[in-house]
């Protein structure tokens, strides 16, 4: 009741709205995880090397992000990261291993993971919390526009975290869980393992990264 409380008052709370990025070639990072990017693994019978389970590399919801994007910003640079490790040590995870990702100094950065946080480890609002420890640690004292998405399944433990998160640091937020509760926007049949078919297809993909884009436009 407290935390619902207390995201009521903040949903209601007036917006400071940030200033874009006027820079020709903003500099943008994704941190996520085998929905962003996830090399080759046979037994598990993923074969490509970018989103799970787009069909080819340029139909992952990354790549068409990025083109949407050049399509306002020409010459805007790119990086993405799987995440995981922090997704499943959040608690007490030490930053410095994404000292290459603070190194790239990113001026826009996308939260799009979740979906391998035990939401039976989330005590109070720790994840929220350590969620904006791994934002400070990457601004690294700079400037840096923010948005975080909810998970693509279901999952209202962490989706309460991620939002928390968005709204109490007047972040951008994107919501995704709908797309995850139908199986068009999945890759069913697709796939041996179920679990990579259950990962966003073409659709999904697309779906998501259209999203995505219809906010991160505002911050140009």
């Amino acid at each position: 009741m407290i935390l619902w409380t207390f995201i009521l008052w903040t949903s209601c709370a007036p917006q400071i709205e940030s200033p874009p990025v006027t820079k020709p070639d903003p500099r943008i990072l994704a941190i996520g995880n085998s929905i962003t990017w996830h090399p080759p693994s046979a037994e598990i019978g993923w074969s490509g090397n970018w989103g799970m389970a787009a069909s080819s590399a340029d139909k992952d919801y990354f790549s068409l992000l990025e083109n949407l994007i050049r399509s306002k910003k020409p010459e805007a640079v790119f990086m993405r990261e799987n995440v995981f490790p922090f997704e499943r040590g959040f608690e007490s995870f030490d930053f410095t291993f994404y000292n290459h990702l603070k190194d790239f100094e990113p001026d826009i950065l996308i939260i799009r993971f979740g979906e391998n946080i035990d939401s039976e480890t989330i005590e109070g609002n720790m994840l929220a919390n350590s969620i904006k420890d791994f934002v400070d640690f990457l601004a690294d004292g700079r400037e840096m526009q923010i948005l975080v998405t909810t998970t693509f399944w279901p999952n209202e433990i962490v989706n309460q975290q991620l939002i928390l998160s968005a709204e109490t640091n007047n972040w951008e937020l994107v919501r995704l869980s709908d797309l995850g509760s139908l199986e068009e926007n999945m890759a069913i049949g697709l796939f041996s393992n179920e679990a990579v078919a259950r990962h966003p297809g073409d659709l999904g993909m697309e779906r998501i990264a259209v999203r995505i884009f219809n906010v991160l436009k505002k911050l140009f």
